[in-house]
């Protein structure tokens, strides 16, 4: 039983949230199972996403903390190499909702700390979502236990999001900051620009900014001259 409290961040919390993510057919029952992980309407206390770079494993622990932390409740998000720290992984089981981003840069020692920690924030009921850019086989942690711990759960594979799929995720980004920009512009940056949605998100951000300072809508030529393309 989740009981509010004030909200406890840890690191850097990245603000996404559910609305503004994509999942593509790719990932529908990642975001599905995730949405209904975070509302209570599966039984289970833990889940792990992988996936590749840009895949929306951050976005997607971003959104569950900020989806908890709404709400009043308590949560922490940390990334691997921040958990590998003395003492990061202490007193967790107290909160709510506990994320930890990029497994894959757990450093060993910390492997055993990680393991306790799990135990105790399963006893007391803390919820647990994990990400990793390699696969819990792939990521060789060598205490065996620990590798067991992590698979107690829904494991997903994320992944990027195809050709078709990118212009619609572009749409979104740029509607949710209030951004009218044309069907045409849209295609032109999808040809030229990076494919992924970690570098899209970034172009996005500065568009919006050139967008406000300007006072003008967003342009073909605003686009190159934001982005540094050339045609």
């Amino acid at each position: 039983m989740l009981h509010p409290q004030l909200t406890l961040s840890i690191g850097n919390v990245p603000s996404s949230s559910f609305e503004s993510f994509m999942p593509g057919s790719g990932n529908a029952d990642a975001y599905a199972t995730l949405m209904a992980f975070c509302v209570g309407d599966v039984n289970e206390k833990q889940m792990l996403l992988w996936g590749e770079k840009a895949s929306g494993k951050t976005h997607l622990l971003s959104a569950a903390c900020q989806h908890f932390a709404s709400r009043g409740y308590q949560v922490a998000y940390l990334t691997g190499e921040l958990a590998s720290h003395d003492g990061a992984l202490s007193a967790l089981e107290s909160i709510d909702l506990l994320c930890l981003d990029d497994l894959h840069l757990l450093e060993s020692s910390a492997q055993e700390t990680l393991f306790h920690c799990i135990n105790r924030c399963r006893d007391s009921g803390t919820r647990l979502i994990f990400s990793s850019k390699l696969s819990i086989d792939e990521l060789s942690f060598s205490l065996v236990d620990l590798v067991t711990r992590l698979s107690w759960g829904p494991v997903f594979q994320l992944h990027t999001l195809n050709d078709d799929e990118l212009p619609n995720a572009l749409a979104l980004q740029l509607q949710l900051r209030g951004l009218d920009v044309s069907t045409e512009v849209i295609e032109y940056i999808v040809r030229r620009y990076p494919r992924n949605m970690h570098d899209l998100n970034q172009l996005v951000d500065r568009l919006d900014q050139a967008s406000l300072s300007e006072q003008r809508r967003i342009t073909i030529p605003m686009v190159r001259r934001v982005s540094e393309l050339t045609v």
